[in-house]
């Protein structure tokens, strides 16, 4: 893609184009330092998601933090990764078709890959495309625990792993599930009582399965929004969590009783194009530019929030430029300033740039391509 940025390392937030993507490097590494501080002393193990930042160079910062490996749900991401020496990796999403296969086959050779099953058709062709490619693939059985998710019933699993144990050409590592739903109970007490009833399921599922003689080396479980409950859960060892969002948060993510600790650490720097009225003012960004549905509940609307601008009483998103109402008239916004903006969904915003303009201080220190956006 054509770039004509000529902004360099040293530049102050006014020098860059807008709309632009930036990431608070303080506050970035202090979501990073806080986790790991809190896993090293704890009984469970970080894999934290990678499809928010999708940056191989912010997942090592989470391994030296003490993360145990990624997760991530991109086929494509997941080889990106191994190219820039990421080497573990749960892929939290059935592969399926031919071409897929084959090269899932040529990873697994590269890297310790674990891959997600939940049909037993599926888990065939895994097997009989390994043996072809003289490999062994890596499988997590997915559990459903969500109207909204792929997955084995329990009642179904103890049934499924056994037929996966007469393949050859796979390896049964453990299970996984995702409890979407959890993201939308604001109390952390309620969201611990029904994340802890979903894990008394797994540990009765996880023994269950070993009374039968195939161990069950991985228990993955859990999200940002349970990054401080489920290594509290006192019946299983080193649950993997799939913690991924923190690094950057959003506004929606700090309506969350436990999720307030984190900074704010990507923000869309926009600038003021019009003032049409005192009580109004059009700014160069849109959803286009900028994600407008809430980080738990993509149904929902919300919009972003001003980071240091008050009495904003109305953002209108447009595609390309958005219309802000103030409470009363404002006469200190002038046309050509720039304000920083505080996505609803950091995730779904962090995909719509090319590159992130790394901030310290007021400066641009660095500028990460950002490779993995478009990596499926």
């Amino acid at each position: 893609m054509l770039s004509y940025d000529s902004v360099k390392v040293g530049a102050s937030l006014e020098e860059i184009d807008t709309p632009a993507l930036l990431i608070n490097l303080d506050a970035l590494e202090k979501n990073i330092r806080l986790v790991g501080e809190y896993y090293r002393t704890k009984n469970g193990a970080l894999l934290p998601h990678q499809k928010g930042h999708r940056l191989p160079i912010i997942a090592r910062k989470q391994i030296d933090a003490g993360a145990k490996g990624v997760s991530m749900t991109s086929f494509g991401l997941a080889e990106y990764y191994v190219s820039c020496g990421i080497k573990d990796i749960l892929i939290t999403c059935e592969i399926c078709g031919d071409n897929k296969i084959r090269r899932l086959c040529s990873l697994s050779k590269h890297a310790n890959i674990i891959v997600t099953v939940d049909s037993i058709e599926n888990a065939r062709h895994l097997s009989e495309m390994a043996l072809a490619n003289n490999v062994k693939i890596n499988v997590c059985v997915e559990l459903k625990t969500s109207d909204i998710s792929a997955g084995v019933e329990f009642s179904n699993a103890k049934y499924f792993v056994r037929e996966l144990t007469k393949l050859q050409g796979i390896n049964f590592m453990g299970l996984w599930e995702h409890q979407g739903e959890l993201g939308g109970i604001k109390s952390w007490k309620i969201r611990r009582d029904e994340h802890f009833s979903t894990l008394d399921k797994i540990a009765q599922l996880k023994s269950d399965i070993e009374d039968m003689g195939v161990e069950v080396q991985i228990v993955s479980s859990g999200f940002t929004c349970t990054w401080n409950i489920t290594p509290e859960y006192p019946h299983l060892k080193d649950v993997q969590v799939q913690a991924g969002s923190y690094v950057f948060s959003d506004w929606c993510s700090h309506e969350l009783e436990g999720l307030e600790v984190f900074d704010y650490a990507l923000t869309v720097l926009t600038r003021c194009i019009s003032r049409p009225a005192p009580d109004k003012a059009i700014f160069d960004f849109g959803m286009n530019s900028c994600s407008d549905e809430s980080t738990h509940d993509y149904h929902n609307v919300v919009g972003p929030k001003f980071k240091n601008l008050e009495g904003v009483r109305e953002v209108y998103e447009r595609e390309e430029v958005s219309v802000v109402k103030f409470d009363e008239p404002n006469y200190e916004v002038k046309v050509g300033e720039v304000y920083e903006i505080i996505p609803p969904h950091s995730d779904t915003t962090a995909k719509l740039y090319d590159k992130y303009y790394c901030i310290r201080e007021g400066k641009v220190e660095a500028i990460w391509p950002n490779i993995g956006r478009g990596l499926l």
